[in-house]
């Protein structure tokens, strides 16, 4: 039987245990409220304790509204600052905001020619891809600037330029650990790099002379004890060791230009890409050509919506595809897992959802009653799923029911391209021009 001492004993390490892991939860919860890259915690589109409102608008539900500089990058949110970037006739802007007012507290700015900006080019403005914060810094990438570091007060830490500007830059770049992430794909020259998060000096850089310009943010698939950088590009969808930017695996197959984002859930990889008329007229290219040398006519590019296992090495385009849809397929919206379901939205504002153990699909091409086009990528919480069109209309429905029930339609009447961000009580929009602070009135 054990004294009273060893009992006291037994009972303070209890209560230590319960006290660490009480102080771990709520730790969780805060890191949980953040919204701190492209597509939130994890580049998922999910929050966990996010409850934002379900019906808002210009005049419903407006916390706050901001005027800011136009742009494409999604907001980014850590504690009470919100940032993005913007593109001003000077050059380019990273903002800083009060999160509970709105408030701009600082902006620096990368002074640029106008022939820079894409009304010269052509081309899509280098205020596409999102910054991203550590909590302690936020990083932003301009494609004809290169990235550039800063506090959460807006002092420079560190800049580093690209060599070559790369005018089709639009994926984000991510943090893994203390790695900040950069994929640089366009038409000569492709590679990805990492830099140490707190000099900016370079770690490893992987050239891609493969692959042509890309578009997707690139993805952490942490799955077991493995974690692996994933990287969509023209034709293939690639693996690396995030420590040292070796190739650990490739799926053959994809699309010429990679448009959308991967994502994870229940053990497996999705990854979506659909084919444009460019890609049928290099795909014919291609089944030329190799007529002419062997008879066999092949195509390096495909579409479709694609789950995969994890513990892949090598090529793994037969030996790991778990399963493949090949209706419904997005264009530039990326694959929301949630709920055990994969949700799809494609222009036109047709949804779709497969149950991912099987690939069975839930509902396919259910209209939202918003015929627009959407390069927002959908977001998730409190069992609701948002989606936002370029003409303004948000779409919320229910996440769990076997159809798409419209809960709500809110129509802001301002062109939306960023993916909105779920903090706490709130729904943030970015708007071509401004960005709004959704809560309910209490």
């Amino acid at each position: 039987m054990a004294s009273d001492d060893e009992f006291s004993a037994e009972l303070t390490m209890h209560l230590r245990l319960l006290l660490t892991l009480a102080l771990s939860s709520v730790s969780l919860a805060a890191i949980a409220e953040d919204w701190p890259q492209f597509r939130g915690p994890g580049g998922r589109g999910v929050s966990e304790t996010a409850r934002p409102p379900i019906v808002f608008g210009p005049t419903n539900n407006v916390s706050w509204k901001v005027s800011i500089p136009p742009g494409y990058s999604s907001p980014v949110v850590t504690g009470q600052r919100i940032f993005l970037t913007a593109e001003t006739e000077e050059g380019f802007e990273t903002l800083g905001l009060d999160r509970k007012e709105g408030r701009i507290l600082w902006r620096q700015q990368i002074p640029a020619k106008k022939s820079d900006g894409p009304e010269e080019s052509g081309g899509p403005g280098p205020a596409i891809p999102t910054p991203v914060t550590d909590g302690k810094s936020v990083y932003a990438l301009f494609g004809t600037f290169g990235v550039i570091a800063y506090d959460l007060d807006g002092r420079e830490r560190w800049r580093h330029a690209f060599a070559k500007p790369n005018r089709e830059a639009i994926g984000s770049p991510i943090l893994i650990h203390d790695l900040l992430i950069v994929v640089s794909d366009q038409q000569d020259g492709s590679y990805v790099e990492a830099r140490d998060k707190q000099t900016g000096h370079l770690q490893w850089r992987t050239e891609r002379p493969e692959f042509r310009v890309s578009r997707a943010t690139p993805f952490h698939w942490v799955h077991g004890v493995r974690d692996e950088l994933i990287v969509p590009g023209s034709g293939r969808l690639m693996a690396y060791d995030p420590p040292n930017g070796r190739v650990k695996w490739s799926y053959s197959g994809t699309a010429r230009v990679a448009t959308s984002s991967p994502t994870s859930g229940d053990n497996l990889l999705f990854s979506s890409s659909t084919k444009q008329a460019d890609d049928m007229t290099s795909a014919a290219s291609a089944a030329a050509e190799a007529n002419e040398t062997s008879g066999v006519a092949a195509s390096p590019f495909g579409d479709g919506i694609l789950a995969l296992r994890p513990g892949g090495m090598g090529d793994i385009t037969l030996t790991h595809l778990a399963w493949k849809g090949v209706r419904s397929i997005p264009y530039a919206a990326s694959p929301l897992f949630y709920k055990g379901r994969l949700f799809t939205i494609k222009s036109g504002g047709m949804v779709s959802a497969y149950d991912v153990k099987s690939g069975t699909p839930i509902y396919v091409d259910e209209r939202l009653d918003a015929l627009e086009t959407y390069y927002a990528s959908p977001v998730a919480a409190a069992d609701r799923v948002y989606f936002t069109g370029v003409d303004g209309i948000i779409s919320v429905i229910s996440a769990t029911n076997s159809t798409p029930t419209i809960l709500a339609r809110n129509q802001l009447r301002e062109t939306i391209v960023a993916t909105p961000a779920l903090v706490d009580q709130t729904l943030l929009v970015r708007t071509l021009k401004s960005l709004y602070a959704f809560s309910e009135a209490r």
